[in-house]
């Protein structure tokens, strides 16, 4: 049938999947002998982007059982055996199933889950994203004889295109070592060499890449737990994989005492692979979720059962690493961009950040559906700033603002509050945000983090270093403006989605205005004709009774009248025909309509007719 054809197709560009759908229940069908329901779902603020799904109650129950690992409380309605063919109980039934949908898509964490995703989208993520990434990292992994690929971590993250995997470091053969060469582009004292092998002469294909891997002294590494990423590239991936190749270089030869390190990395057209330290105290996140780092996002993050925030103390100095971090990054043309708590990690008191390569892949950031909704936030820095205004009040509240903005701050000192407020209020995401400069020199981080820095005292090997090549910084500037007209793209769209949606509220207004007073004009004419109605009523009997018995009883008229409801209607007709008869008759044949009584007899004439009698 032409209304189940979907009308949105995919397209060949990467899917971002942080843009909401929305699901509307539109209606409800018998169909052999059991109930569907039809969805019309739509991606982000165009129409264009709309389809629809047929779904059983069966489908919202699958779905459910997804969910109650999350310990998120959700209201799905209870099963019913008898009766269920009823339309009563199907409308009913329809509206609870609206609120359950609508609880799960307005929630960010189970949005963004796949279960989700897949029972509003199926044609996009029914496909299995952890075999295509156990695929693409063996292909990666097999030009060299360095890594063993381990079991996977499951879905520890948030991102549906990125998988984890534990990995394992072995003896490199004689053919490896013999292709490790020192970077001429280093310029500290620590060595450090990268492994360059194309794969193009190797059969091309998906398999095709150029790896890159960083010799930290891996003697280093023994007892460390590693951890291989593989993340497929995003909407906003605009480099060249040539061009990845020296970006990478640069990116695994970073040094900064605020990011942590990447041990290796590898590229193919579908996406990226990165090797790191696994830190088993977990994220940013994990400390303030108290949450276990290796179990799956749901769980940890859903309903966590404690939650705890940071000394005012600590949230200045993790604050304030964070900022230094940023700022030094910024200072060599490459953004971040995908600061939130869970790519934060704390070791002995000292920030690290991480996925600082998250950008050059172009995936969606994690408060970009919150950012969207501001068109002064579109810049890397603003991004940044704006982001970090974020992590600033979960660190400090101990619980993640659901909101783009923040209503109201309490339990905080005043200048944290209007640190805060400089960046997550109304006013701030309508006019401008500082920049990083500005925010490291405010007030809350002179008092309470004041001559806290780890970069004053730093040996000449761990001095920050970050060299990128000037052919590089200009891939980097155009795919950062690239980035920054789709994001503003988007944030129209946006705009006008909102300006519609008030325009038809205020319609509807006007429209509910319109129709109660309609009704209450219609309201009055019934009731002037009910009026009417009664006093022709009343005048039939008046005339009845003058006709039976020659006299009008004025008194029982009246009465009678304001026992019908009108009385003072009925009592000033009367005095008017009172008044024109008295004007038809003649002064001699006029009688009295109202007889006087008889005078009272004075005391002598009293006492006369006593005497006389």
């Amino acid at each position: 049938m032409a209304i189940f054809e979907r009308r949105y197709h995919q397209c060949n560009e990467n899917l971002d999947d942080t843009i909401v759908i929305s699901c509307i229940i539109e209606t409800a069908q018998e169909v052999n002998g059991h109930t569907e329901y039809l969805l019309r779902l739509q991606r982000g603020p165009l129409k264009e982007n709309c389809w629809r799904l047929l779904k059983r109650y069966n489908d919202f129950v699958t779905l459910h059982k997804n969910f109650i690992k999350s310990g998120i409380p959700l209201s799905l309605p209870g099963k019913r055996l008898f009766g269920n063919m009823r339309p009563d109980f199907i409308a009913e039934r329809r509206q609870a199933l609206q609120q359950y949908i609508n609880d799960i898509l307005m929630n960010p964490i189970l949005a963004s889950s796949l279960p989700a995703k897949r029972f509003v989208d199926p044609d996009t993520y029914s496909q299995s994203f952890h075999d295509q990434a156990v695929q693409n990292a063996l292909l990666c992994l097999r030009h060299d004889n360095l890594w063993n690929l381990g079991t996977s971590l499951g879905a520890i993250g948030w991102r549906l295109r990125k998988h984890y995997f534990k990995v394992t470091h072995k003896p490199p053969d004689s053919k490896a070592s013999n292709k490790l060469v020192k970077s001429s582009s280093q310029t500290h004292s620590q060595s450090k060499h990268f492994l360059a092998s194309n794969a193009s002469n190797n059969g091309g294909g998906s398999g095709s890449g150029t790896m890159f891997s960083t010799s930290i002294d891996l003697n280093k590494l023994e007892g460390c737990e590693l951890v291989l990423e593989w993340s497929e590239y995003g909407p906003d991936k605009y480099i060249e994989e040539k061009e990845l190749t020296g970006i990478f270089k640069s990116v695994t030869s970073l040094q900064h005492p605020h990011i942590e390190s990447v041990i290796y990395a590898a590229h193919n057209e579908s996406g990226c692979l990165t090797i790191r330290k696994f830190h088993k105290q977990g994220s940013l996140k994990d400390i303030l979720c108290m949450a276990t780092p290796k179990n799956t996002f749901l769980s940890k993050y859903g309903n966590p059962k404690g939650r705890t925030a940071l000394s005012m103390k600590q949230v200045a100095n993790y604050g304030k690493q964070i900022l230094e971090a940023l700022i030094f990054l910024h200072s060599k043309g490459f953004p971040y961009g995908h600061l939130h708590s869970g790519n934060v990690v704390i070791i002995d008191d000292c920030v690290k950040l991480l996925d600082i390569e998250n950008y050059i892949l172009g995936v969606p950031a994690f408060y970009r559906p919150f950012f969207v909704q501001h068109s002064k936030i579109h810049t890397p820095e603003a991004i940044d700033v704006y982001c970090f205004g974020h992590v600033l009040f979960e660190m400090a509240q101990g619980y993640p603002l659901q909101e783009s903005v923040v209503r109201q701050i309490s339990e905080c000192p005043e200048s944290l509050k209007n640190l805060l407020e400089s960046i997550l209020s109304r006013d701030a995401c309508r006019t401008c945000l500082p920049t990083l400069e500005q925010l490291l020199n405010h007030t809350f981080f002179e008092q309470h983090a004041a001559g806290h820095s780890q970069l004053t005292n730093v040996d000449d090997t761990l001095k920050p270093h970050f060299k990128l090549t000037l052919n590089a910084k200009e891939m980097i500037k155009q795919a950062v403006q690239k980035a920054e007209s789709r994001l503003r793209d988007e944030q129209k769209s946006v705009k006008n989605q909102k300006r519609i949606v008030r325009v038809q509220e205020l319609m509807s207004s006007e429209e509910e205005k319109r129709k109660t007073k309609q009704k209450a004009k219609l309201e009055h004419k019934q009731s002037k004709l009910k009026q009417q109605a009664s006093l022709q009523a009343n005048n039939g009997r008046i005339s009845l009774i003058a006709t039976t018995s020659g006299s009008i009883p004025e008194y029982a008229d009246v009465a009678s009248g304001a026992t019908a409801g009108s009385s003072s209607t009925i009592i000033f007709q009367r005095c008017d025909t009172m008044g024109a008869t008295l004007a038809d008759t003649s002064p001699d044949h006029r009688e009295p309509m109202f007889k006087s009584p008889p005078p009272t007899p004075s005391a002598y004439q009293r006492s006369k007719e006593a005497s006389n009698p």
